[in-house]
């Protein structure tokens, strides 16, 4: 019989499920040792995960593999340490604004509160979860500090209205994700965004304590981000998802209560189902609600819509509009289809083809 042999992708979905139930455990692929294989770990920061399995005897590391896995690792943590320096500036400048209602969510806040320790779960930018009312000034708190930002906004106060998230850039290259909800189109817009702020969680960085969504918030955001972020799922978003799951405090009774207030059942559905799947992480408790809850076809179809159209103007820009107010509807679908000069130049769209594209989604073709 031929021993089968690992492959670098088996081995990538092993290191991001170390730790957890039910994983295997990790088989180095033979090309462990060729950078191309490090690269693919930084690039989908699991170098992290690999060295705390390391350190705890899970694998061996062979001398060369362990050196470049460090040395990268550390310019990963040096870029974390400079994205928290910037937190702490933008910490500053928010309060001698007069204040900014906000959490940090994602990346920091999850190495800090949820990691083994900080050092094992890097991030590549600040996300940051702004109150609707506050979204303008953080803005402008961040274009004063020399931030720039990709486009001009759609219409004035479409931002704090319906946007999901604006980003400005730093000079320095530092992304701050200013999230107005923690997710895009009719999931987003169902989320009760004041329970998010209601009950926070915190933690320090500097001596400065920095609110964070609760435990059970963090749970859900990773669903929805997992789930609606992106057509293919990161391993490090499989695996941050499956840390919770697997959390005794965060069962089913806990968070799917919370998720049927945000009416996104189907979704953590569906990303228990991806964890189960892509990492083989199965915690009984989840199983067991899993196998008893069926999801809605139309449910499906939307998050479905969403992952194939995802920021595009698609159908899945409809799905929101049918479960608005009529007034913000008419705000809504009006910015949709007129928005500002500005916003148009900056990205290279003319008028008419806006107006178009958005009647072609209101009245499509035959297929």
């Amino acid at each position: 019989m031929t021993a089968t042999v690992a492959s670098p992708e088996t081995a990538l979905h092993a290191i991001a499920a170390w730790g957890l139930p039910g994983a295997s455990g990790i088989e180095l692929p033979p090309e462990s040792d060729e950078p191309g294989f490090a690269g693919r770990l930084q690039q989908t920061r699991l170098t992290g995960p690999l060295l705390a399995a390391a350190a705890s005897g899970d694998v061996e590391l062979s001398p060369e593999l362990e050196a470049d896995l460090v040395e990268r690792q550390h310019g990963a943590l040096l870029w974390c340490i400079q994205l928290e320096v910037r937190l702490l500036e933008v910490r500053e400048a928010f309060d001698a604004a007069g204040g900014v209602e906000h959490l940090v969510i994602k990346g920091p806040a999850i190495a800090h509160l949820d990691a083994l320790d900080p050092s094992v779960r890097t991030f590549a930018d600040v996300d940051l979860l702004v109150a609707a009312h506050d979204i303008d000034r953080a803005v402008a708190v961040l274009t004063a500090m020399g931030g720039t930002l990709p486009w001009a906004e759609r219409r004035n106060g479409f931002d704090r209205r319906f946007a999901k998230s604006v980003t400005p850039t730093l000079p320095d290259g530092v992304e701050f994700d200013l999230h107005r909800t923690p997710a895009d189109g009719v999931f987003g817009h169902r989320i009760p965004l004041d329970r998010l702020f209601a009950d926070p969680d915190h933690f320090e960085i500097g001596g400065v304590s920095f609110g964070a969504l609760s435990s059970k918030h963090r749970l859900l955001h990773s669903a929805y981000h997992l789930l609606l972020g992106s057509p293919q799922p990161a391993l490090m978003n499989l695996r941050d998802l499956a840390g919770y799951l697997a959390n005794g405090e965060l069962g089913p009774d806990v968070v799917v209560p919370e998720a049927e207030l945000w009416r996104g059942g189907a979704v953590l559905a569906m990303a228990v189902d991806l964890v189960a799947d892509r990492l083989g992480v199965k915690v009984p408790a989840w199983v067991k609600w899993r196998a008893g809850y069926r999801l809605d076809p139309d449910e499906v179809v939307m998050v479905e819509r969403h992952r194939r159209e995802g920021s595009s103007l698609g159908r899945a820009k409809l799905d929101v509009a049918r479960e608005m107010s009529l007034r913000d509807r008419a705000a809504y679908l009006t910015a949709l289809a007129w928005p500002s000069k500005a916003h148009l130049e900056d990205r290279s769209l003319r008028r008419r083809d806006a107006l178009a594209s958005l009647i072609g989604v209101v009245r499509p073709g035959p297929r």
